[in-house]
Order: structure tokens, then sequence, then C-alpha cells
């Protein structure tokens, strides 16, 4: 009986007790397996950096391959050819994941594979190639992304970068152009001068709407030629290469001007024409024949603003361009893109309407918004030529 009660007292004692105790599982054992060449300089940063890794995992086993033996060599082709990456070293492969190159994304993601691998279970698909084994589409993995790692600016959520979050930024830099706003600021002036509140109205919101048909309109049509030839790599490259000079030129401009600039592209002449113009459509009797005018005006002014800011819708097309979506989700996206850069606009004119006096965005403003401009434009044309992926929103 004294037994039975000692028994009993150890097992309650051992239920109680055992919740305050961590259960520890250990580390999953991980093989990586690295395609190296002996004349290679990332071989051997690649190599650094593994050797780091095995000082900081306990879990780690590195199996080289030189592929100066024909068998590597053989093996490294194997392994191209299952995942589908080109034959080149340095390549790196754990698990069911392969990774090309070095650079701080692949350091990135190698870290980030072994942490996950280390606490799941995963299938070790060059093992399977070297023992014969058929490899399944169940044995390759998908490298899930949540920050990517973006040169100069470092590591980024993936999250705070989409196609939302650019449309956004990029159609808001975009609207504050200066070809347009003096265009709208001196319409908005004839505007209040006629004390007509209704035709003021209608007037000036038919001249936004319009605009923003125009520039919707070219933008879709850019679209359609950047889907068309998204799968040519020469397009791509010219288009970043473009972006690139664009936003160069937009930085240096920047600090070379000390000035307030205002917009370039139209000459006193032809500012001297489009004031004509207005004048001649706000004085007009009849309001069927000022709208008809203003259509004209805005679709005119609207082209030669994409001289002025060509870059960034462009850009912004071509980055719809390189992902996957339906039409209407381009059509979104395009919308979104227009209603942030009609904002501006939008505020401008209803103040004026409200306080019947005009605000306009000082040249000093559009001067930032060009070197924000330029900086995105640069950082975009980089990403177009080097990391397509990272455009493609495909983590």
């Amino acid at each position: 009986m004294n037994k039975i009660l000692k028994t009993t007292l150890i097992f309650l004692l051992v239920l109680f007790i055992s919740p305050f105790f961590t259960n520890v599982k250990a580390a999953n054992p991980i093989t990586i397996h690295f395609f190296d060449n002996q004349f290679c300089q990332n071989c051997q940063e690649m190599s650094n950096f593994l050797d780091t890794l095995m000082e900081e995992y306990d879990n780690l086993e590195v199996v080289y391959y030189e592929i100066s033996d024909d068998d590597n060599m053989d093996l490294l082709k194997e392994v191209a050819d299952v995942f589908e990456v080109k034959v080149e070293t340095p390549t790196v492969v754990i698990g069911g994941l392969a990774f090309s190159g070095y650079n701080p994304q692949v350091v990135y993601d190698i870290r980030s594979t072994i942490d996950r691998y280390s606490e799941n279970n995963f299938v070790d698909v060059v093992q399977k190639i070297i023992d014969g084994e058929n490899v399944l589409i169940s044995d390759i993995d998908t490298l899930i992304r949540e920050v990517i790692v973006l040169p100069i600016i470092g590591e980024v959520e993936v999250e705070s970068l989409s196609l939302f979050g650019s449309a956004v930024v990029i159609g808001f830099v975009d609207g504050f152009n200066p070809c347009a706003m003096w265009v709208l600021v001196f319409l908005i002036t004839m505007l209040i001068n006629m004390k007509d509140r209704k035709r003021m109205w209608i007037i000036g919101l038919t001249f936004i709407f319009i605009s923003a048909l125009v520039y919707f309109l070219i933008m879709v049509s850019w679209l359609q030629v950047a889907v068309s030839l998204v799968a040519v790599n020469w397009f791509r490259i010219m288009i970043g290469i473009f972006g690139l000079g664009f936003g160069g030129y937009n930085i240096y401009k920047f600090f070379k001007t000390k000035d307030e600039v205002g917009c370039e592209v139209t000459d006193d002449k032809s500012r001297s024409k489009l004031i004509d113009r207005i004048k001649s459509i706000v004085t007009k009797q009849s309001l069927w024949l000022a709208l008809g005018g203003v259509i004209v005006l805005a679709a005119t002014v609207n082209l030669i603003e994409l001289a002025c800011s060509a870059g960034l819708p462009l850009l912004f097309t071509e980055i719809l361009a390189m992902n996957d979506l339906s039409v209407g989700m381009y059509f979104l996206y395009i919308g979104i893109y227009i209603f942030l850069f009609m904002i501006d606009d939008l505020v401008i004119f209803t103040l004026a309407m409200i306080t019947m006096k005009v605000t306009g965005i000082s040249n000093r403003y559009t001067k930032y918004s060009s070197i924000v401009g330029g900086v995105i434009l640069a950082v975009i044309g980089i990403l177009l030529i080097f990391f397509p992926n990272i455009i493609m929103f495909n983590f």
C-alpha cells in the first residue's frame, strides 16, 4: 500500500512540475550543397559566408562541389535542370531551394531558409538526385520573402512594397508637375473673375476630369505595348536605362539649378498662346462652347505635360506589365495612379472655389518634387535592369 501511495505521489508531482520545464526540440540537421569554382570571385565570398554560418549554427553541414570535376559539373547541370536555373557558380542548394550568385539578397535568403528548415521538415533535393531518385514537384520549395534587400536603401519589408503603394507614391509625385499646374492656376484665376460659381465648378471640374481621362488613355496605350514586350529582356533593360538616365538628369538638375524653376517644356510664345486660349474659352457666352474649348485645352496640356514627366508614368506601366494581372486589375492600379496624380489639382481647385482665392503650388515645391521623382526613376531603373524580380513583386 505504501509503495502504491509513493508511486501515486511521484506521478502527481511530475504532472504538477512538468509545465514549468520547456520542451527543447533539437534543430533539424541541414546539408548545404555548394557548387564552387576556383576562378570565381563570388564563390570565394560565398565560401566565406558559409564558414560564418557554420560558426553560428551547430546543425549545418556544407558539401563542396568543385565544378572542375566532370562529375560535379554533370551534377550541377542536373540540379539546374530540376530547379530551372542557369548553370552558374556560385550555386547553393538547401533542401528544395536553389540560390545563384552572391549578393545581400541571397545572403538574407539563405539565412532565413536555414532558420525555417531548422524547425520544419524539408526534402534534400540534391541528395535525391545523387541517389538516383525521382524528384517530385512537391519536393521543390517556394521561397517566401518577408524582407528584400535594396541597393543603398537596405532591408525593406515586402508588405511596404506593393503595386498599390507604387501607384500611390509615384502617382502623387507625378502630380506635382509645373507644366500643367500653371495652366490650372491661370484657369482658376480667370474663372474667379467671372463670379459665376456654377459655371466655375462645371468648367473647372471638366478640365480636371478630361485631364485625368486623357492621362488614363495614354497610360493604357503604353501598358498594351509594355505587356506585349514584357518577355523581351532588351525592352525591359531599355526602359530601365531610360528611367536611370531621366532620373539622374533630374537629380543633376536639382543640384545644379539654384533658382526655383517652373515648366521648361513650354517657352514664352507657347505659354502666351495657351493664355489667350484660356481667356477665349472662359469668356465664351455659350457654356457648351466653353466646355468644348476646355476639353481641347485639357488634352493639349496633358500632351505637353507628358514631355515634362513621361518617365514616371512610363516606368509605372512597365511595372504593371511585369506583373501577371487581369485587365480589371490593370485598370484599377492605373486608376489609383491617376487619382493620386490629380489629387493636388482637385485640392487647389476646391479651395479656390470655396475661398474665391487662388492657391497654387509654388515652383519650390515642384523643384523638390523633381528630385523625389528623379530618385524614384533612378531606383526603378536600377531594379528593372538588375533586379526585375523585385519589380514583379514575386518574392
